[in-house]
């Protein structure tokens, strides 16, 4: 008990100490240099008002976790890690993606993505029949869009779709039941509305369909139509509603997005020079 009072004693005179600080005292000093709460919580990015919120054990466990940063960051410029060839490499790509992350963050901010109720009924009524079936594909997944036409060229001409599953496909899940994925509804791709609507648009067994981006590897799809049955009961517009309202912002989004970049590749002069292998 004592020594829970004599904790209990330390912390609130830290905490006390932190509170001074704001006015210019420290709560550490490393190597002669001190730091303030105010300079530590900015450069952790915390609101003060939203610490002074925090519960003590909560408010001194962020500082510890500053102070060990704080500490292992020194320790590697002592050792120069910072010169390092691979580090600077490293540190220059995530420069750029932060600065992509930026960007994308200014230019997508007044973006409208508002969907009204018709637009969503208007898809529902456009696609009623879907919701009724469902569909079930095997697929070919293959690094570029080159390699899947080529793979289209070969099944038009008659070469077995199993086979060029275990020849070409790098989606190791599949790879040894003839590329066989699950049953499928409208709706179950939501963010890839694309490889969704290629499912969707073969109407016969047997029926190939691609290249489309795949949702699950980073690649093209290859897709063949092997099963197609109703539901006991097609899915009502209620039950999709939201599912939908996603879909078609997603699709605003993204077609925004598209716009910004053939924008961008007018303004930077960009041309397919055809040198991708």
């Amino acid at each position: 008990m004592k020594k829970l009072l004599i904790a209990g004693l330390l912390l609130t005179a830290f905490l006390a100490g932190c509170k001074k600080k704001a006015e210019g005292e420290y709560v550490y000093v490393i190597d002669g240099k001190g730091y303030t709460l105010n300079e530590i919580l900015k450069e952790m990015e915390i609101p003060p008002v939203q610490f002074s919120g925090l519960k003590p054990e909560i408010q001194r466990a962020y500082l510890d976790m500053w102070l060990k940063n704080e500490l292992l960051y020194k320790e590697a410029l002592s050792k120069g890690l910072d010169k390092d060839t691979l580090f600077r490499k490293r540190l220059e790509y995530l420069k750029k993606q932060l600065l992509v992350n930026t960007i994308f963050q200014q230019l997508m901010q007044n973006v409208s993505t508002d969907v009204s109720l018709e637009e969503v009924k208007n898809y529902y009524d456009a696609h009623k029949n879907d919701y009724s079936t469902e569909r079930r594909i095997a697929h070919i997944t293959v690094p570029n869009q080159d390699v899947a036409r080529e793979v289209i060229k070969r099944l038009k001409a008659g070469e077995s779709f199993s086979k060029l599953v275990k020849q070409y496909s790098i989606d190791s899940t599949t790879i040894n039941n003839g590329g066989v994925m699950g049953w499928f509804t409208r709706g179950d791709f939501l963010k890839f509305p694309e490889f969704e609507d290629t499912i969707f648009s073969l109407k016969r067994i047997g029926d190939i369909g691609g290249p489309v981006q795949s949702p699950y590897a980073m690649g093209y799809d290859v897709v063949k139509l092997v099963g197609k049955r109703r539901l006991r009961k097609a899915r009502s517009f209620d039950e999709v509603k939201s599912d939908i309202e996603s879909l078609l912002r997603f699709q605003k989004q993204q077609a925004a997005f598209d716009s910004i970049i053939n924008d961008l590749k007018k303004k930077f002069n960009v041309e397919e020079a055809g040198g991708n292998g």
